[in-house]
């Protein structure tokens, strides 16, 4: 399971769906749509907190 906690104390959790593509990487799905969105882009995904707005970013790395 993989944890989101904004500063303004909002929590939701990305839990695994058990289904996997051809290369063997399982999907999330987040635990409250509402909590946090999301935008993935070409080297970066960015989320956004659902009650206070700030947004936190996860660069890519190429580490696969």
């Amino acid at each position: 399971m993989l944890h989101f906690e904004c500063e303004c104390g909002n929590k939701t959790a990305f839990f695994a769906t058990g289904h996997m593509d051809e290369r063997r990487i399982e999907s999330l799905d987040m635990e409250d749509d509402d909590a946090v969105s999301y935008i993935i882009s070409e080297d970066r995904i960015t989320l956004k907190c659902g009650f206070c707005g700030k947004r936190y970013v996860l660069k890519n790395y190429e580490n696969l």
